[in-house]
């Protein structure tokens, strides 16, 4: 059991906290982006198996919404357990074996968190395209389905949609689309649209879903990652299938974007 433990834990580089992101293109039709420094502990609270920096997330907040069928977390040892495999479980796999709550099942503080550790979790894993725009890889196939990898989909929305099922969320389809997770959303009364008089200033928090580029005519977005802090004027994320700082490759990489561009709105756990 011990070697086992020790060979596990090698497999997440011991450097990986310590990213040193430099500029990059979010869009071509849009201003720059950038990548920064970023780390949150893997595991900060034995009680719910998450955890986050000092200040990251609101007060504490119980009354998660039932109809998300919060079940328990995916636990980092499990994580670790996958990413050190030769062959990843699929995340239906990796779920599968956690037991389905059909009420609110923690606090709303404790999900968010989980969301970014897990997601931190993936940022320090080498979940790396072989190569830019491939939409292939050992883990980006472990997260979508056997169709997705060998079609190569773009899996921005499956890496998000995924974070929120693997920290509790059932009810959170695995989609390909971001517009599959707009209406979703839509449909679950957790769609924020900032072009709405009602949402125009909506503040995300902690593992909350950003869209970005949507056509509210075709419900089609261009791009999508989660919520880590905002506030007034930036954004800060973790996104799948977007730039890393290795040339060539995309990945999992955390980004600060202004809110008043690209951003169509927001899927909120709140």
């Amino acid at each position: 059991m011990t070697v086992l433990a020790a060979t596990a834990i090698s497999a997440v580089p011991a450097g990986a906290a310590q990213h040193r992101f430099g500029i990059e293109s979010s869009n071509p039709a849009f201003p720059q982006g950038s990548q920064t420094s970023f780390h949150i502990p893997r595991v900060a609270h034995k009680t719910d198996d998450g955890g986050t920096n000092p200040g990251d997330l609101p007060p504490v907040v119980t009354g998660v919404g039932a109809d998300l069928l919060v079940g328990p977390p995916v636990t980092s040892a499990m994580l670790i357990a996958q990413f050190a495999s030769k062959s990843p479980l699929q995340t239906e796999r990796l779920l599968g074996g956690i037991p389905i709550a059909t009420t609110a099942a923690t606090s709303l503080a404790a999900l968010r968190a989980n969301i970014l550790r897990i997601a931190s979790a993936y940022m320090a894993a080498p979940t790396l395209e072989d190569k830019r725009s491939s939409n292939r890889s050992k883990l980006i196939c472990a997260l979508g389905t056997t169709q997705s990898c060998r079609e190569r989909w773009a899996w921005c929305a499956i890496f998000a949609s995924s974070m929120w099922r693997m920290a509790g969320v059932r009810a959170m389809p695995l989609t390909p689309p971001v517009g599959g997770l707009v209406a979703w959303a839509k449909a679950h009364h957790r769609w924020r649209d900032i072009g709405t008089t009602a949402y125009k200033n909506f503040t995300p928090a902690a593992g909350d879903i950003v869209a970005y580029g949507c056509n509210r005519k075709r419900d089609f977005c261009d791009h999508t990652g989660l919520v880590v802090r905002s506030d007034a004027q930036n954004v800060r994320t973790i996104e799948g299938n977007t730039s890393t700082p290795l040339p060539g490759r995309d990945g999992v990489a955390t980004k600060v974007r202004p809110r008043h561009l690209w951003i169509s709105g927001y899927v909120s756990l709140a």
